[in-house]
């Protein structure tokens, strides 16, 4: 009995359960109803103004009222740097520069598109923090907003009518606050991040302008000294991954709006739990606000994603491996003269397929784990092109974006063409599609919009949907649903074969160290 009286006055003495338990709905001890029947009313709370008065403005100062989300979110990041974070010697920087030279030449036999004229940096972590963060900032920025708007209408359409007097700021500073949450929240996985990043665009995104490669010495020494390979040559190889990245985003700008677009329509569907943070409430100890952050975090930035959120992140998903696929076949052939490359490759490999940097910052900002089996998928795609058409065939699929593998593609990497052809019957051949599409993007805003960019990777579902997939002859389907089945199957496993034998083709990893490891995790995670 004395246990529950203690607990009693636990909770009449916690302010923050009444508060969130008026505003979104339970009304608090003694209250289980609704919004409304907590104010008033002989059960109603004992809130003394004054000290509602003073708890919010606790709460405006532990969440930085006033202060801009984007210079909290780089403060926070660089508090959360690792050290120690070594300046770049005068020999390592021009190391990089020799290697991001060196590189420009292999690369421009290996492909057509352009890697010249790219200014290049050797970075500590923290530089790598400050030049990022205005890119982060750009790519999560339709989360940040629906989130606080979907925290702020909560506020507005459950508060009690009889607690607007004395709420009347509560608006502006739940707005406030959930800004400062991200900005914590964004800061605190770039901080993680600085610690293992070995490029500017290792994540896949565009987060400096296209003309600055940029290499972070620090963490480059650790991975070459982890994979006892010598750094000259892990230098060379993430240099030409660098300005690969660099030159397809310059190549096709439209994959960074279709990235934006996949983020816009994940944000669309945030909604806030209040469940979440009645229960956040409950548990928060007056004495002690500084908890608030990390419980109001939990139950707001960790909502159930909706079928709209899924579809969104299978897109981002498919659109990070199919860069990441193409950028490791292109380089992987321009690097023919390493004599280390194999290892290099595989370990890369290695890192995606245990949460690396790209999966840990958008498993922590947007709940995305990018599926290791994908960037291999979309290598095996981009180098049976590469066995069939040459480089040009291989580096055409990012002319436009219908030409976008999707994921009926990375599943089957061999009838990649034969759906195009399929999808574009009208024309009499695969060049004369692809002058169609062209010269339709020419008439059309540089390519795509958002909202196109983002129907980009659903022509396998649309075309599921009206039935509309052909034999990989091109004739009709067969009557005979068994026959049908019978001919699937074969056709299928014959190019799974031939994907393979492709891939093998540029690929002799298995020789190589390591890579018995890699398989086994394949396979687990399989």
């Amino acid at each position: 009995m004395s246990d529950d009286k203690s607990n009693d006055n636990s909770n009449e003495q916690n302010p923050f359960e009444q508060i969130f338990g008026m505003l979104f709905g339970q009304g608090g001890p003694g209250n289980p109803g609704g919004p409304g029947q907590g104010a008033s009313g002989p059960q109603g709370f004992n809130i003394d103004p004054a000290m509602m008065a003073t708890i919010m403005s606790q709460m405006q100062g532990l969440f930085g009222q006033g202060a801009d989300p984007s210079a909290q979110a780089t403060q926070i990041a660089l508090r959360s740097v690792p050290s120690p974070d070594p300046a770049v010697s005068d020999d390592a920087a021009h190391a990089a520069t020799d290697a991001f030279r060196l590189s420009e030449l292999w690369l421009a036999e290996a492909t057509d598109l352009s890697v010249a004229n790219r200014a290049t940096a050797t970075l500590t972590r923290a530089d790598w923090v400050k030049r990022t963060m205005p890119g982060w900032q750009k790519f999560v920025l339709p989360i940040k907003e629906n989130m606080s708007t979907a925290l702020t209408d909560t506020l507005q359409t459950q508060v009690p009518e009889e607690m607007k007097s004395i709420l009347a700021g509560a608006s502006s500073m739940f707005s406030t606050m959930s800004d400062s949450m991200f900005a914590m929240q964004i800061g605190q996985a770039v901080g993680a991040l600085s610690e293992s990043v070995l490029t500017g665009t290792e994540v896949g995104l565009p987060l400096l302008p296209h003309d600055q490669a940029v290499l972070v010495e620090a963490n480059i020494a650790a991975f070459a000294e982890e994979i006892d390979v010598d750094i000259s040559q892990v230098r060379i190889y993430l240099a030409a991954q660098e300005l690969a990245h660099l030159a397809l985003f310059e190549r096709a700008p439209w994959l960074a709006a279709q990235v934006e677009t996949a983020l816009t329509r994940y944000a669309q569907g945030l909604k806030v739990d209040t469940s979440q943070i009645e229960e956040m409430a409950s548990s928060i100890d007056p004495s002690n606000i500084s908890d608030l952050s990390d419980n109001i975090r939990q139950g707001l930035f960790n909502p159930p994603t909706t079928d709209e959120q899924k579809r969104a992140l299978t897109t981002l998903e498919n659109l990070l491996a199919v860069i990441a696929g193409w950028v490791d076949v292109v380089v992987f052939a321009a690097s023919d003269k390493l004599p280390a490359r194999e290892q290099i490759r595989e370990a890369l490999r290695r890192r995606r397929a245990t949460a690396g940097p790209a999966e840990k910052t958008f498993s922590t900002l947007v709940g995305l784990q990018l599926n290791p089996r994908r960037l291999r998928d979309a290598a095996a795609l981009f180098a049976y092109l590469e066995s069939q058409g040459g480089a040009e065939a291989r580096d055409n699929v990012f002319t436009h974006p219908d030409l976008l593998p999707t994921t009926e593609d990375l599943d089957d990497p061999l009838g990649y063409s034969e759906r195009r052809q399929a999808e574009w019957a009208g024309d009499s051949t695969l060049d004369e599609a692809l002058s169609r599409i062209l010269a339709e993007g020419a008439d059309g805003a540089s390519g795509a919009t958002p909202s196109s960019a983002g129907e980009a990777g659903s022509n396998s579902d649309s075309q599921e949907a009206a039935g509309t997939e052909s034999p990989a002859d091109g004739t009709a389907a067969s009557a005979d649903p068994t026959s049908s089945d019978e001919e699937a199957d074969d056709t299928s496993a014959s190019k799974r074969e031939a994907s393979s034998e492709a891939e093998e083709g540029t690929d002799s990893s298995s020789d190589s160290p390591g890579s018995e490891a890699t398989d086994d995790t394949d396979r687990d995670e399989k």
